[in-house]
């Protein structure tokens, strides 16, 4: 009896440091940001329906993804591009984010500044967070 308390004690306060970890957009964005990346450099690229994307998009997203015009989306909808540069997965940059209400507004700068080692140089992203289901979400990224 007393094992399984500590087992559910040490399971509670594991669920509660993840949900911590995630408390803001800024901290969402990051997270997310830092794994997707290293998917797309390690040549995983995450499916729109991947578990991990979709704990990270909001209902409304989601259900764009899965109509005629998100399913034919001729670019990476989260970098908003259709190519990347490597370095972009070490080199993640969150602004603090603007906060009204359930919906923030975060900007996100991936790589380093242009030059001659990197051709593709920064990409920024204009995202925009609902909060649903207790956690930031992806609403939208540049406008789309």
């Amino acid at each position: 009896m007393k094992t399984k308390l500590i087992v559910i004690a040490c399971a509670l306060l594991i669920l509660a440091s993840s949900a911590a970890a995630q408390s803001s957009p800024e901290q969402a964005l990051q997270s997310f940001y830092k794994w997707y990346l290293h998917e797309l450099v390690a040549n995983r690229p995450a499916s729109r329906t991947s578990a991990k994307v979709s704990a990270a998009s909001s209902a409304r997203l989601r259900t764009w993804f899965r109509s005629r015009t998100g399913r034919e989306w001729d670019a990476d909808y989260f970098i908003d591009a259709q190519d990347y540069d490597d370095d972009w997965a070490t080199n993640i940059a969150v602004s603090k984010a603007t906060i009204n209400d359930k919906r923030a507004d975060v900007t996100v700068t991936l790589g380093p500044k242009k030059s001659p080692e990197h051709a593709i140089g920064q990409r920024e992203l204009k995202i925009k967070m609902v909060k649903e289901a207790g956690g930031w979400k992806i609403d939208r990224v540049n406008g789309h």
